[in-house]
């Protein structure tokens, strides 16, 4: 699977992506409820497989790994997301209001467990008000003087909570997983190759190396087909062993000062054996 020849980069794929097809896949999805693993792993199929297609991986690439690499959040998250925005609809409306009163007495009677529904909007915002810590916004909308957060306000610590969950299990995965170490992704978002890309003329160079970057590691030895010597990890062999890439190597060493951000340098020389072997040429520069 390629991207198509003249086609965008993929960060701006993915900006397109978030922009245009979330939001029309996902319309309504505020008011989805009792979503089953089922539901959510048919729905995510269709991320995984734009997330691959955007990057031109193979379909065998692993799903979590596609994500990460464009910065693309899990689409559980961003219903959950949308669900907490909507929760702010209602809290801001009118006191007095129709539509805000029976919020108000459904929400009291699920929350002192006198209400039989269990499916639906309520049950599942007070489920996910839990689980980022913010039930205590309930009890101030049933005191009798609430104050209502701004609607920049209440965006602004729903990212912030939604943030600190997601690095929390993204740091989990990175200590139990080897294999995102070689990706070089301290966090969901984009990776450096494709802020390279989005400002060289190695875009061909940068996808060949998200390739290599997300193809399991197999540790067995193997032959290679241009230099016939022994390797274990094919990444580390094409890009820092092999001598049928040394010279597009050198090229692209060389030209590493002009194309990343000092910051990126500091990144890229610090993470892996890979990143400390292109650095030589960089203490030449």
């Amino acid at each position: 699977m390629r991207p198509c020849p003249g086609s965008e980069p993929p960060l701006v794929s993915v900006d397109m992506y978030s922009k245009v097809v979330i939001p029309i896949a996902l319309y309504g999805s505020e008011l989805w409820s009792n979503l089953t693993q089922t539901n959510i792993s048919a729905m995510s199929r269709l991320q995984h497989y734009a997330a691959k297609r955007i990057q031109g991986l193979p379909t065998s690439t692993r799903s979590d790994m596609a994500e990460s690499m464009v910065g693309l959040n899990r689409l559980p998250a961003i219903i959950e997301y949308r669900k907490l925005m909507f929760l702010h609809k209602f809290m801001s409306l009118p006191s007095g209001s129709v539509s805000r009163d029976i919020f108000t007495r459904k929400l009291i009677l699920f929350v002192n467990e006198r209400s039989r529904i269990r499916l639906g909007f309520i049950p599942d915002v007070c489920q996910i008000l839990f689980k980022y810590e913010l039930h205590v916004l309930v009890n101030n909308l049933l005191s009798p003087q609430h104050s209502i957060p701004s609607k920049l306000e209440w965006k602004s610590r729903v990212n912030s909570v939604i943030l600190r969950k997601k690095t929390y299990l993204w740091d989990q995965r990175m200590a139990a997983d080897s294999d995102f170490l070689r990706i070089l992704q301290l966090a969901i978002e984009p990776a450096v190759v494709y802020k390279v890309c989005n400002r060289s003329l190695y875009r061909n160079t940068m996808l060949v190396i998200a390739r290599l970057w997300t193809r399991p590691v197999t540790l067995e030895n193997q032959v290679c087909l241009k230099c016939n010597n022994t390797f274990q990890d094919e990444l580390v062999h094409v890009i820092c062993e092999c001598p049928s890439t040394l010279a597009l190597r050198n090229q692209f060493t060389d030209s590493l000062a002009s194309i990343l951000l000092a910051d990126e340098i500091l990144r890229v020389i610090e993470l892996d054996s890979v990143s400390q072997t292109l650095s030589l040429n960089l203490y030449l520069i």
